[in-house]
């Protein structure tokens, strides 16, 4: 086999050896060159890849793939729109050509135009139809125009076809249970791992489809066995400790992080939670001043060990801290909230409550309950100003 036939199978190491053993004889050789060309842009050696192409003296009837991997190169540089207008070019005088289609319709789904990107997608499947990941592809962009049923139809073809793919079958698990469905993905992903047992992301699926279904404790047991199996897996072991704390053992969350060789700022967040739980304020509030060191872009950290700190009559500090989580949420409401909780709680400190409220109520979309409590504090706020005046 040639070299590009070679990196149509997808035999990389093998279409680099060939490309170099015909370089080695004829240093010339434009196929070999093109080969090389695409091998650097898998590696992301976009510019030496241009190089190699501009070295390309005698192309002969290879124009067709040179321009194909200039393309290519286009869209890797996320040029999407100047990529789309080439491939389109091409396919006047090539109307079926799969390598055309595909880079026109994911030029145009990169830029958003799904409805635009569907007759490429789709003629690519009557062209290619014994192509899975052809499918794969179909049903992701039918997703984007939210076409649910055809969407699971493509995927479920993509899946008879190529059932050892592991993205199809996450995409099909989240689509079925997106509409409702998800004992059917349940099913689905207990057959992905009878197929690809052990399979990290079809575990973790799982266990997330097993607490939408209310499984605890099957959720669980699934996240326990894929920390074992993955014992230098990070997300595993912080999966496993949440699923721990979401059955209150809090006791054994405390241990189970207390043996882990690696600590994150999940591990800790959920460490000061279960220290919470147990009433061990503050060693809980340690624990979030660790998960903010590691997580320092994490509001939601931030704003726990703030009430954390409200509650324990820590003021000062608690203003500090949620001031800081305030800096990090952006349009996130429950810090600010906290916040004026905290000033309404200081001596002189109801302006700066006030303010705060006002400007948190005039925040579109912000959820009922947060805009309830608001409006209560505000409100006594008020009253209690009215009094004072």
């Amino acid at each position: 086999m040639s070299p590009l036939q070679l990196l149509e199978e997808g035999e990389i190491e093998l279409a680099r050896e060939c490309a170099q053993d015909r370089l080695r004889q004829l240093p010339k050789d434009p196929e070999a060159l093109v080969a090389l060309a695409r091998l650097r842009a898998i590696e992301g050696k976009l510019e030496e890849a241009d190089e190699v192409l501009d070295g390309i003296v005698n192309p002969g009837s290879l124009q067709l793939q040179i321009r194909l991997t200039r393309l290519a190169l286009t869209c890797a540089r996320q040029e999407f729109e100047g990529a789309a207008r080439g491939y389109r070019s091409l396919l006047e005088h090539h109307p079926d050509l799969p390598d055309a289609l595909y880079g026109l319709a994911s030029s145009l789904a990169h830029q958003g135009l799904y409805e635009e990107a569907q007759p490429a997608f789709q003629r690519l499947t009557e062209i290619l139809p014994e192509n899975g990941q052809l499918y794969y592809h179909l049903g992701r962009n039918l997703l984007e125009l939210e076409r649910a049923d055809e969407a699971l139809e493509a995927l479920a073809t993509s899946l008879e076809l190529d059932p050892y793919r592991v993205d199809t079958y996450l995409v099909l698990s989240r689509s079925l249970s997106a509409i409702g469905h998800a004992a059917q993905a349940l099913e689905l992903l207990q057959e992905g791992l009878q197929r690809l047992p052990g399979q990290p992301h079809l575990s973790n699926e799982l266990t997330n489809v097993q607490l939408l279904l209310g499984q605890v404790e099957a959720a669980a047991h699934s996240a326990s066995q894929l920390a074992r199996e993955l014992p230098d897996n990070l997300p595993a072991q912080q999966n496993a400790a949440l699923l721990l704390l979401a059955q209150n053992r809090f006791q054994e969350v405390l241990e189970f992080c207390a043996g882990l060789p690696e600590q994150s700022a999940s591990l800790w967040s959920i460490r000061a939670t279960a220290l919470e739980q147990l009433g061990r304020g503050q060693e809980a509030s340690q624990a979030y001043q660790q998960a903010s060191k590691l997580a320092d872009c994490d509001w939601s950290i931030l704003n726990n060990w703030g009430l954390l700190l409200l509650q324990q009559g820590e003021d000062q500090r608690a203003a500090r801290v949620l001031t800081r989580a305030c800096q990090k949420a952006r349009m996130q409401p429950e810090p600010y909230l906290n916040l004026a909780l905290v000033h309404a709680r200081r001596p002189g400190g109801a302006a700066r409550a006030l303010e705060i409220l006002e400007a948190l109520l005039e925040l579109p979309r912000l959820p009922s309950n947060l805009d309830e409590q608001a409006r209560r504090l505000h409100s006594v706020l008020l009253t209690s100003s009215s009094s004072n005046g």
